[in-house]
């Protein structure tokens, strides 16, 4: 728990660095971006290639397999302090990444170190270790207790024993009251109880779900497209990939003056707070995280989903007459993180912990679920489960 919040905070810092620098110098991130692309992915790839992406894939790998080597090669305290490290430089750097899913990453990193001194021998009790390793990551970096619980359930634990998810839960709780003892119970973005939707208006948001689900499914197709494809050997090649996609990031930081940059909650706040950024934000956002993740550098993906998300839904929240502009914004989140990472329970509690709005469960598993159809027919395959699925084969399985 320390540990994470310790992370939270030095890349808070490193990516408000990064916005006030370019604020006053813009033509700097042309400088700097590219450089530091450069930098995380020569080294992340020849020298701790297990820190590379959001970290989530590496806990779904681990689980599935059976070989204690390879889960020592993807969890371990030293991929925790190499995410930490490179999350902050890729942060400083500019890069549009989130840092809940190395949250995550580190959590369940810690906790399958530990297995060092525990040294746990039962598959289903190492297996819930790292699960609920994975959990505490979301708890602590998102304040959201159930979404921690369901995304160990949704990405990790679906093969795993009853028993092993009881545990998961109980762990979950305890996680969550020492969060709340060590830094407060507040909402990781703000308190919209007061705003509801009417179920008979739920209908109109159908279209909004199509559109999400097909950006999401496109989103995550693409990626996976491209990370496949800039898979090279030739240490030449590497480095040319990485300055070519530091400059397109580069550019986006250019034209946005730093607004893409980072994880994307000062902009949800902003949208939440009834400001428009404009459609150029959203496609701005959308591909230059599609561009980080192809690079392959360590960073998250769940805060930027949502800050595009929350775009769409700004964008689209004029057209509805009878529903408030903060709801439109709020399902729009749920069912473009839910496209995106193909776990509608994760998505629609994360996004409702996190505005204290559990009271639109039922519209919100609604949006979450037909999204999550839409995203299917396009990529069939969970963009999670496809990169572990590429960890394996890297391992051998």
């Amino acid at each position: 728990m320390i540990v994470i919040t310790f992370f939270l905070e030095v890349s808070d810092y490193a990516q408000h660095s990064f916005k006030n620098l370019i604020g006053a110098n813009p033509y700097l991130s042309f400088i700097i971006t590219p450089i530091v692309f450069v930098g995380i992915v020569y080294v992340a790839k020849y020298y701790c290639h297990y820190v590379q992406g959001s970290g989530i894939p590496q806990l779904i790998a681990a689980t599935d397999s059976r070989n204690k080597s390879i889960r020592e090669q993807l969890l371990s305290f030293r991929i925790a302090l190499g995410k930490i490290g490179f999350i902050f430089l890729g942060m400083l750097g500019g890069a549009p990444i989130g840092i809940e899913g190395p949250s995550i990453h580190i959590g369940g990193s810690i906790f399958y170190g530990f297995n060092r001194f525990i040294k746990l021998n039962r598959k289903f009790l190492i297996h819930a270790l790292i699960a609920i390793g994975g959990s505490a990551g979301l708890i602590v970096a998102f304040n959201a207790p159930i979404a921690g619980f369901l995304f160990a359930y949704e990405e990790i634990g679906r093969k795993l024993k009853k028993q092993a998810l009881i545990l998961i839960a109980i762990m979950s709780g305890i996680v969550y009251l020492f969060a709340i003892m060590y830094r407060g119970d507040a909402n990781y973005l703000t308190n919209l109880s007061a705003y509801s939707l009417e179920l008979t208006l739920v209908w109109q948001l159908l279209p909004l779900a199509i559109l999400a689900g097909v950006l999401g499914g496109l989103f995550s197709k693409s990626t996976l497209f491209l990370i496949n494809k800039f898979i090279t050997h030739s240490k030449l090649k590497v480095i040319t990939i990485a300055v070519v996609l530091g400059f397109i990031v580069a550019s986006f930081n250019y034209l946005s003056t730093g607004q893409i940059a980072g994880s994307g909650k000062e902009e949800v706040l902003l949208m939440l707070g009834g400001a428009g950024l404009g459609l150029d934000f959203v496609a701005m956002k959308y591909f230059a995280t599609l561009t980080s993740l192809a690079s392959t550098i360590p960073g998250g993906l769940f805060m930027p989903s949502i800050s595009i998300g929350a775009g769409i839904g700004s964008e689209v929240a004029s057209f509805y007459t009878q529903i408030d502009a903060q709801v439109i914004i709020i399902m729009a989140m749920i069912a473009y993180l839910s496209a995106v990472i193909r776990a509608p329970l994760t998505s629609v509690f994360v996004i409702l912990e996190m505005t204290t709005t559990l009271h639109l469960l039922i519209p919100g598993l609604m949006i979450a679920f037909i999204a999550n159809w839409i995203s299917k027919q396009i990529f069939a395959q969970p963009i999670y489960e496809a990169l572990a699925d590429n960890y394996l084969k890297l391992t051998g399985k």
